[in-house]
């Protein structure tokens, strides 16, 4: 279907059901999937089913990226992606041995995680053709995880630990008709000319991925081991789950205004108080005992996550042409929640174990002042370029 058939209310009812249905499947499998694979495998294998998942990210996400820009197709990738997302859920019921789980759930979970820079890649494509604000429609995603997470959790302690399976593997259904729901909206393509690094050339793109990378991945300590810290501080899991709920919420609200902010200050500034909000919230998670100081720091989420993805998309759509998007947004996922993150969740374990949580959080602070020193760096260089793209176009003509 032509993307000039759809109006802007039917794109974001489209897309906003997508990320319903999408995050109502993160909304399981992140906090709630180890609990079901600990009753199916041992748990010195735990860790190695999910971290599968994670290494087979490295070589899905940018394959996949690089098909779309290839075809223009977002639409017809994240329909294949649902439906081996369901395939391999199927499979792992029917399965025992833990090497299955380590196979299958490696190439399930790193298909799942690559339909976010798609459907993102997807929703950016339709604000710039039909005016779609990107953070509205992203929020439902955000509240649908606080919805599903908290609902299974529930009927996992009520009806057993297999509710957990039953829900992911309904949901996984669910994301797949919304797949098919999705606006076939199309990218403009180069022929013969879409390699994966080809954002790379970009006029300070590197530095750029870079630095929201860097920025992004300071949430490995607080992904890896909040829990466990504020455990042993003496909260409850109850508690421990409000916290949580506390920083989507922050995260929902930033969604619904970050639109007016980039397009008053712009991304470059956005990027710097980004950076800026996670160096105070991290040193505040690590020496803050207070429940109620706790929930304020956790309410910088909005700024530490949400601000900058929005940050990254306006870049994207700013200055990054559309035909090599996709592969942009494969770049930035596989940095910042691949390589950075999983070099930096080793980091936090390490600081954990040996100097206690509190440090673990310092390091993310400090992480976060390097991506504010190149925040700044970045703001300059791009200032100057296109001041100096500016001249030369006014000479030209």
């Amino acid at each position: 279907m032509p993307e000039t058939t759809y109006s802007k209310r039917s794109a974001y009812g489209r897309l906003s059901l997508f990320y319903i249905a999408f995050f109502a499947v993160y909304g399981i499998s992140i906090p709630l999937w180890p609990r079901w694979l600990e009753h199916h495998v041992s748990l010195e294998y735990v860790g190695l089913v999910l971290g599968a998942a994670y290494w087979a990210k490295l070589i899905v996400v940018p394959l996949t990226s690089w098909i779309a820009d290839v075809t223009g197709n977002r639409k017809i990738i994240l329909i294949c992606l649902a439906a081996v997302v369901i395939f391999g859920l199927a499979l792992l019921g029917l399965v025992e041995q833990w090497w299955f789980y380590v196979i299958i759930w490696g190439v399930a979970g790193a298909t799942l995680s690559s339909g976010v820079p798609l459907s993102d890649g997807l929703t950016l494509r339709a604000h710039q053709s039909l005016g779609l604000d990107f953070g509205r429609a992203r929020l439902w995603g955000s509240l649908s995880f606080i919805v599903f997470s908290v609902a299974v959790g529930w009927a996992a302690d009520h009806y057993g630990i297999n509710a957990i399976y039953t829900a992911i593997l309904l949901t996984a259904g669910f994301l797949l008709v919304a797949s098919l729901l999705l606006p076939g909206i199309h990218t403009p393509t180069e022929k013969g000319k879409s390699p994966f690094f080809k954002p790379l050339a970009l006029p300070n793109f590197p530095l750029f991925l870079i630095t929201v990378a860097l920025l992004l991945s300071t949430h490995a300590g607080l992904y890896g081991f909040s829990a466990i810290h504020w455990s042993q501080l003496g909260f409850s899991n109850a508690e421990i789950t409000l916290f949580w709920v506390i920083g989507v919420v922050a995260e929902i609200g930033m969604f619904a205004i970050s639109g007016r902010l980039l397009e008053r200050f712009g991304a470059m500034p956005m990027i710097i108080l980004c950076a800026l909000g996670g160096m105070l919230r991290w040193a505040m998670l690590g020496f803050l005992t207070s429940a109620v100081l706790i929930a304020c720091a956790q309410v910088l989420h909005a700024f530490t996550f949400a601000l900058l993805y929005m940050s990254f998309i306006a870049y994207i759509g700013k200055r990054v042409p559309p035909a090599i998007a996709a592969s942009a947004q494969g770049l930035y996922d596989s940095l910042g929640t691949g390589i950075f993150f999983g070099v930096f969740t080793i980091i936090a374990g390490w600081l954990y174990e040996h100097m206690g949580g509190a440090y673990c959080f310092y390091a993310m602070s400090a992480i976060s002042g390097g991506g504010f020193v190149l925040a700044c760096i970045l703001r300059t260089r791009v200032r100057r370029y296109e001041r100096t793209q500016g001249a030369t176009e006014i000479t030209t003509n």
